[in-house]
């Protein structure tokens, strides 16, 4: 328990990293212990890697791809960090500007004052406002027979599980969130299994908006107006956007609200700009050059430290 997971891809121990799960704790930590693991035996006895086909380094090095130990990685660093406020405020900034889109909270600063936490792979329940129109739409939104089917189940909570993040971070003291979904280099789910034109942007917003948040930890304290959305991805990606589907998907409702509205069709009397200003998509470089460690599988692009006034 006392030995960092790994000194690249997740430099901390278990104990450091317990107090950010919320449950099932020992479960979470395995994962990233047993993929550590397995990296590890496959290194020692690969000295040299050059070579080695990709069908046999695929799942014996997920680690180097795995956007959970990335995150983690990425946002404890500047969450452990002294100068972590100055450090968000950076981030936060570069993503949606310099003031925030939020009612009552006029600087980032007064956004991250506070009892600031960060908690991963949070577990935010489906809006009951959509699971009760999904059930009045499925013929609109299904066309498989055993699909509708299983539908006919009466729980509707059935028809939409958890939406899972991969990082919040959370200022119980007044509310704010900053709600974050990291892709290293998979593409957003386009779909679920009972909605055909759900995808995972829109839903993480669906979300973002709703208050039905878990108790415990601080988490019933989320505030929906004071939240965000952020889109947590390589460089290479916000460089070309057309590359993956979340692309367009982030291009589009950021430019065009009513495309929000669309496809959230189940919420009503929504201020759809203000909302689009809430989205956000920032990179692992930009954690890397606000604070130089954060991500060290990047350094190696040749990401140079952002400046800042130390006046």
């Amino acid at each position: 328990m006392l030995d960092m997971i790994d000194k690249t891809y997740l430099p901390f121990t278990c104990d450091e990293l317990k107090p950010h799960f919320i449950a099932d704790v020992d479960g979470q930590l395995a994962y990233f212990q047993k993929s550590a693991s397995r990296y590890h035996e496959f290194m020692d006895s690969h000295p040299e890697t050059a070579g080695i086909p990709i069908t046999q380094a695929r799942i014996p090095r997920q680690m180097e791809k795995d956007e959970k130990f990335w995150t983690i990685t990425a946002t404890k660093h500047v969450f452990d960090d002294p100068l972590r406020n100055s450090m968000l405020v950076q981030l936060l900034v570069k993503t949606y500007g310099s003031t925030p889109p939020i009612p009552g909270l006029s600087s980032w600063e007064e956004c991250l004052e506070g009892d600031l936490r960060l908690y991963f792979e949070v577990r935010l329940p489906s809006p009951s406002s959509y699971l009760e129109w999904l059930r009045s739409n499925l013929s609109r939104r299904q066309m498989i027979p055993y699909v509708l089917d299983a539908a006919a189940r009466k729980n509707v909570r059935a028809l939409e599980g958890a939406t899972q993040l991969d990082a919040m971070f959370l200022n119980v003291t007044n509310g704010f969130a900053w709600l974050i979904e990291a892709k290293a280099l998979s593409d957003v789910s386009y779909m679920i299994s009972f909605d055909n034109s759900r995808n995972q942007i829109v839903r993480n917003i669906d979300v973002m908006l709703d208050n039905s948040s878990q108790a415990g930890a601080g988490l019933e304290r989320r505030n929906p107006k004071r939240s965000l959305f952020g889109l947590l991805t390589p460089a290479q990606f916000k460089d070309a956007p057309r590359s993956r589907l979340y692309g367009w998907l982030m291009s589009e409702y950021k430019s065009q609200p009513e495309a929000l509205a669309r496809d959230l069709s189940h919420r009503m009397g929504v201020d759809w700009p203000l909302v689009s200003r809430r989205i956000g998509w920032l990179t692992f470089e930009d954690f890397e050059e606000a604070r130089p460690g954060a991500c060290p599988w990047v350094r190696k692009r040749n990401v140079q430290p952002m400046t800042t006034d130390q006046s």
